[in-house]
């Protein structure tokens, strides 16, 4: 049995003592209309969860339409990585880089639900000790790590990237959603909102298999690259 990971002590330290910064951006690469096309997107973060001590995964959210779903599968079958994220704590001084298999968690009567590996990523228990459920913790990712004007996206009929006549097209759908535990009985159109959100919502979820810590602090600066081997790391001390 494999050892917590030192990056991920790290890491989760770093983001306790500097809770604004959430945002990393998100490259992977586009083969789906022809030559590869690099691609690249700003993500916020909204969890770590343990698969199991030593596999920490890097949770964020997207809406299931997007384009980046069709290019994050279309490099999906092979054992590297599809994905790379950079990450700039700036009041920390630290960057973080981490390339590894970005998994998509759908509503559970989507197709894709298929790909996603749930019983080999999912932690032994939930964090008040009941049993994991990945769709209990995709609903308690999108009543309880945004807003309602976040949640109101997912409720829009057009896919992210569709084309409007006009930006007062979007003045018609809805601007924000309460929680999904929250709509009041009766409230059809509430509701019918509710259910298209929901449908629409996804988990992004990371495998880590390399990470890269630079730190600018010292003087000279560190940078640590850990590489996942078997249920363990191999951390190496590389030039900055």
């Amino acid at each position: 049995m494999g050892a917590i990971p030192r990056w991920y002590t790290a890491l989760s330290q770093v983001c306790s003592e500097n809770p604004k910064f959430t945002n990393y951006a998100l490259a992977s690469i586009d083969i789906t209309r022809g030559p590869p096309v690099p691609r690249v997107r700003n993500l916020v973060h909204r969890s770590f969860l343990c698969s199991s001590a030593q596999l920490p995964l890097l949770v964020s959210t997207t809406d299931i339409r997007t384009p980046k779903v069709k290019e994050l599968l279309s490099i999906s079958g092979s054992s590297d990585p599809n994905a790379e994220l950079c990450w700039w704590i700036a009041d920390a001084l630290e960057q973080w880089r981490i390339s590894g298999k970005l998994h998509i968690l759908p509503h559970p009567d989507h197709p894709l639900l298929a790909q996603f590996p749930a019983q080999r990523l999912a932690p032994k228990e939930d964090e008040d000790g009941s049993d994991f459920e990945w769709e209990k913790e995709r609903l308690k990712t999108f009543n309880e790590k945004m807003g309602g004007a976040l949640r109101a996206w997912f409720a829009h009929e057009l896919a992210p990237g569709s084309i409007l006549e006009s930006y007062d097209d979007v003045k018609q759908w809805p601007s924000t959603l309460p929680k999904s535990y929250e709509v009041e009985k009766g409230d059809e159109k509430t509701q019918k909102h509710m259910e298209e959100a929901l449908k629409n919502f996804a988990l992004l979820v990371m495998e880590p298999m390399v990470v890269e810590r630079l730190e600018f602090t010292p003087i000279p600066n560190h940078r640590t690259k850990y590489e996942r081997v078997g249920e363990n790391w191999k951390e190496t001390i590389i030039a900055p």
